[in-house]
């Protein structure tokens, strides 16, 4: 394994300008959006309903920060062929269900230009209140929480460096009503992009959050500068030189100045119980 080089972390924050890609494995994502389509009806026999379209596809996102991203079809086809019971819940809260597919109570219809639902809500307050917020406008968006099957998702690049992610497989758990339209700041696994993928998201990441002052630092005076060729793990695995280092997989790593890894942090905790046990 080759020689690391001690290095020298600073503490200064910067200052943050747009929401970054945060970097998770299996976490649950969610995508919302103005939906055109989203109204109340009342069925045959008097139920409240909502009606409209959960997921469009091949409908450009929002810019999330630093990539765009796509839905395919065959990403929800996937999803519903391995498990077609899928929630509505009222602004994501698992404590608020709406509805359920496995109840009748959620009925989806996939299409090549989206996923439509109609969901049947409950008589209850919590139902009377979604209905009417809905009716009047207060409510007019829909998102949708889902996770990425591995190798579900695709990386691509534009002549002009902009950086889409294709979704083809994955899990969609639960549709909900939600009232920002706005994206979150996605939680995303950017492992299964191509290292010139990550390289880009990485530096347009640093773009957002660059402080205004960083030109007129100097890193050999002012211990609270930053550097970008020293403020990272010096690891040479392959999560940390693409800048990953919470997902560090050098299993001998050694460097104890390596504060990132998670080798190390494991490691430390191990010997500290040993140390307790022996005592």
């Amino acid at each position: 394994m080759p020689v690391k080089k001690k290095i020298k972390r600073s503490t200064k924050q910067k200052k943050q300008k747009q929401p970054a890609v945060e970097v998770r494995s299996a976490k649950r994502e969610t995508r919302s959006y103005t939906a055109t389509g989203l109204s109340v009806r009342k069925a045959a026999n008097g139920d409240m309903q909502l009606v409209g379209t959960a997921i469009v596809f091949d409908s450009p996102s929002q810019n999330l920060g630093s990539f765009t991203e796509i839905v395919k079809y065959e990403a929800v086809q996937k999803s519903l062929q391995r498990n077609s019971d899928v929630y509505m819940l009222w602004q994501h809260d698992s404590a608020q269900p709406l509805s359920r597919v496995k109840t009748g109570t959620l009925k989806l219809t996939l299409t090549r230009a989206g996923l439509d639902f109609v969901a049947t809500l409950p008589q209850s307050p919590l139902g009377q209140n979604a209905y009417q917020a809905v009716a009047d406008g207060t409510v007019d968006s829909v998102s949708f929480g889902f996770t990425v099957e591995p190798d579900g998702d695709k990386w691509l690049s534009d002549a002009q460096g902009n950086v889409v992610r294709e979704l083809w497989d994955i899990n969609v758990g639960e549709l909900s009503p939600v009232t920002w339209a706005a994206y979150e700041a996605p939680h995303v696994d950017v492992r299964s992009a191509p290292a010139d993928i990550r390289a880009k998201l990485k530096r347009s990441e640093d773009d957002d959050t660059e402080d205004d002052n960083d030109d007129d630092c100097d890193p050999e005076v002012d211990d609270d500068c930053e550097d970008d060729d020293e403020d990272r793990c010096d690891c040479h695995c392959e999560q940390c030189e693409a800048g990953d280092c919470d997902e560090c997989s050098a299993t001998d790593c050694d460097d104890e100045d390596c504060v990132d890894c998670p080798i190390q942090q494991r490691n430390a905790h191990m010997n500290l119980l040993l140390r307790r046990l022996r005592s």
